[in-house]
């Protein structure tokens, strides 16, 4: 048993140590087919040891302890030291494998390149009469299919005109839905062609229910080449401008579609129908040099319609919307970006030229999904563009119940859509770097760290755009109850309370949605809540005037003493409350100046608009006048001004006669009061005054004014000379 268990383990042993390449492999394989009894009998035991559970454990045993012997052979120090390998040593032996596989890469490629010419040599005149003999075959097929094709697409053409008038006037919704019924309808037109094709192969041309080898291959690629077709014209719709998903003109869609009809032809006949036919019909290698062929055109084709089209794609990209031509960063990459596709067609070139077939279509797989991704980079980053260029636009409705919303969206959403243009662009550059192998984005996602750090920040951007929500929603709110024509019409208080919890409940979002996303990315907020809770009670202790403030304000606030639009004369100011916060007071006074007056600095305040107000009015009468038609004459005033309409509703009562008031050097005066609206009272005595004038002159009351006596001097006699005389002797 322990023979039969050391045998096949030394002839494995024997053939690693060999170093037996693939070579002795197929050696052993052809001696084992031929029946040579040493390899059939050492083959059999094998058999029977893998078959038997307890053989088949020592024989893994067995192998375990031979692979244990090779990995420390008896001379090597196995110790603790020598395990510990040294910086220098990794870094000599890193840059050693680095060279050397540089080298071999090198040697690779240039004995490749210097045997691509080889690849093309071996096509030969016979492919010239098979290729004819084979589209004479499939001549008929072929001019069956493009007329069903064509006929279908010019009856279908006028349904995607009219798909495109629509989407002139249709919203984004209806346009989308628009744009996959017209693909649809393409679709639809290649497939009834394809199935023509088909049907007219097995039941018109050749034997009833059979199809020839080349039929079938043209007809698959026939559809593959439409369908990739359809893709192009769905993006760059050159019949229907409204259906363009890219911003380009009909001229430049016509010519691009056109282009890239042509470069999808070439290889998608070439490589799905030329390539087979040949290895069939003549050999692998006159496949292969017909494969590279095809695709050296393509190529070329490619390569010379970026070198002639490169200003006109500069142009574009220049001005599509979103963009500033004088960024010089975008004129930089928009000037050159013929530089990067010329490069990738090279290697393109070097591929066809020295890889294998199965590459060639690896890397056209990879080319295709970053042309993809360009083109939906670029048509959601248009519409993205558009959309920040036109802005949000509110029903009218709205905006008459909430006039600051529209400009408060339109403050974010461009913002945002900007941001989304940056994610665009960076799952671009993510499918560019993983269709080419550079980095594989999506593994990077997947891993562990990938998934916490997509989900930190889609948590974030949760978070945020919840915060935001919840304060537009209070906001519009606060601006609904201040909105006097709708609803109930909010008073002083309410418009005060209203504007102060507006900033309170901002705050406070603020902070609430800046700690939920810290903590979702993963910083532990416990030490800083607690670190701000020790900053405030420094900052109470530092900051006691404004603490102070902060509860002055409070406690004015409770007692209802202030509203945004009073009167009021605090701090030896007098105005108008413009502005009022939970730490200040701002006020216009008459003159147009603007004070600020924190709360810590207020002793008294005086309102002149609570409930209601008096006028005070001081007339001064001459003391030889009757206090009596004075009084007349006040209560004519008054009269007058009830009957004025502007002034009459905001008088709320009799005036009130007080009397004489004062005797004063050069007037007599009488005292009247009169109760107004809050507010009222300047106009009410300014008007009453008035009034009071205009009467005491019909009637000849004399409002006195300060009299002074001039004394000219006597003699001793006592004479004193006139003052007349005086002023005609002076005059003289």
């Amino acid at each position: 048993m322990i023979l039969s268990l050391l045998r096949p383990l030394l002839l494995i042993a024997l053939f690693a140590a060999s170093g037996a390449g693939p070579a002795t492999a197929q050696q052993s394989a052809a001696a084992a087919a031929e029946g040579r009894p040493d390899n059939v009998a050492t083959l059999q035991e094998l058999i029977d040891v893998l078959e038997d559970d307890k053989a088949r454990e020592a024989f893994v045993g067995a192998l375990q302890k031979a692979v244990e012997g090779a990995s420390n052979p008896p001379g090597d120090d196995v110790g603790p030291g020598a395990a510990d390998e040294t910086l220098g040593k990794k870094l000599a032996d890193v840059t050693r494998q680095f060279a050397e596989r540089s080298v071999s890469s090198l040697l690779v490629f240039a004995s490749q390149l210097a045997a691509a010419p080889a690849t093309l040599s071996q096509l030969s005149g016979e492919e010239g009469e098979v290729l004819a003999r084979a589209f004479r075959d499939l001549a008929l097929v072929i001019v069956v299919t493009y007329g069903v094709f064509a006929i279908v697409r010019l009856a279908a053409r006028r349904i995607d005109r009219s798909f495109g008038r629509r989407a002139a006037t249709a919203g984004l919704l209806e346009k989308t839905f628009l744009i996959a019924a017209s693909a649809l309808l393409d679709i639809a037109v290649v497939v009834v062609a394809w199935g023509a094709g088909y049907l007219a192969a097995l039941t018109v041309f050749g034997e009833l229910g059979r199809m020839d080898f080349q039929q079938t291959l043209y007809l698959n690629a026939f559809l593959m080449v439409q369908l990739a077709k359809v893709a192009v014209r769905t993006v760059l719709s050159a019949s229907a401008e409204d259906l363009r998903l890219l911003r380009l003109s009909n001229a430049a869609a016509k010519r691009t579609s056109r282009l890239f009809a042509l470069i999808i032809s070439i290889l998608g006949y070439g490589q799905l129908v030329l390539q087979p036919i040949l290895s069939q019909a003549v050999s692998v290698a006159s496949g292969q040099a017909a494969s590279a062929l095809v695709a050296l055109v393509a190529l070329v084709t490619a390569v010379l319609a970026t070198v002639v089209n490169r200003q006109a794609v500069t142009d574009w990209l220049l001005a599509m919307p979103g963009h500033s031509v004088r960024h010089r960063q975008l004129r930089f990459i928009a000037a050159r970006w013929h530089w990067p596709v010329l490069a990738y067609f090279a290697f393109l070139f070097f591929v066809v030229l020295i890889g294998p077939s199965d590459r060639l279509f690896s890397v056209l797989a990879a080319s295709a999904q970053v042309l993809a991704a360009i083109i939906a980079g670029l048509v959601i980053s248009d519409w993205l563009a558009g959309a920040i260029a036109k802005g949000v636009t509110l029903p009218q409705n709205v905006n008459d119940r909430l006039p600051l919303l529209e400009a408060r969206v339109n403050g974010l959403v461009p913002r945002f859509l900007s941001l989304l243009r940056l994610v665009v662009l960076a799952m671009v550059l993510s499918l560019l770097a993983a269709a080419v192998g550079l980095v594989d984005v999506f593994a990077i996602l997947q891993s562990r760290i990938g998934l916490a750090f997509s989900g930190a920040i889609t948590s974030v951007l949760a978070i945020m755009l919840v915060a935001y929500a919840c304060w537009l929603a209070l906001t519009s709110w606060v601006d609904y109850r201040l909105n006097p024509a709708f609803g109930s019409i909010a008073n002083a208080r309410e418009t005060t309370l209203l504007t102060l919890l507006r900033n309170a409940v901002t705050i406070a979002i603020v902070v609430v949605s800046l700690m939920f996303s810290l903590s979702q990315l993963g910083l532990d907020i416990a030490p800083l809540l607690a670190s701000a809770g020790v900053l405030g009670l420094a900052i109470g202790f530092g900051a006691q005037k404004l603490v102070q403030d902060v509860i002055n304000g409070v406690f004015i606030q409770l007692e209802n003493a202030i509203n945004v639009g009073d009167v009021i004369a605090v701090g030896g100011t007098t105005g108008t409350v413009e502005r009022l916060t939970i730490r200040s007071v701002s006020l216009r006074d008459v003159h147009g100046a603007y004070h600020i007056i924190s709360f810590s600095s207020v002793d008294m305040i005086t309102n002149h608009m609570r409930d209601f107000s008096f006028h005070v009015g001081d007339v001064g009468i001459a003391y030889h006048e009757d206090v009596e038609d004075a009084r007349a004459a006040l209560f004519d005033a008054f009269d007058e001004l009830r009957a004025d309409p502007a002034l009459g509703c905001a008088i709320l009562g009799e005036m009130e006669w007080f009397g004489v008031q004062q005797l004063a050097d050069s007037a007599v005066i009488v005292r009247v009061r009169i109760k107004t609206m809050p507010g009222q009272q300047w106009a009410v005595g300014r008007a009453l005054n008035g009034a009071v004038k205009r009467i005491f002159d019909i009637r000849g009351i004399e409002l006195p004014f300060p009299h002074q006596t001039i004394y000219f001097g006597a003699g001793k006699n006592g004479d004193a000379p006139p003052a007349a005389a005086a002023m005609g002797a002076s005059m003289s």
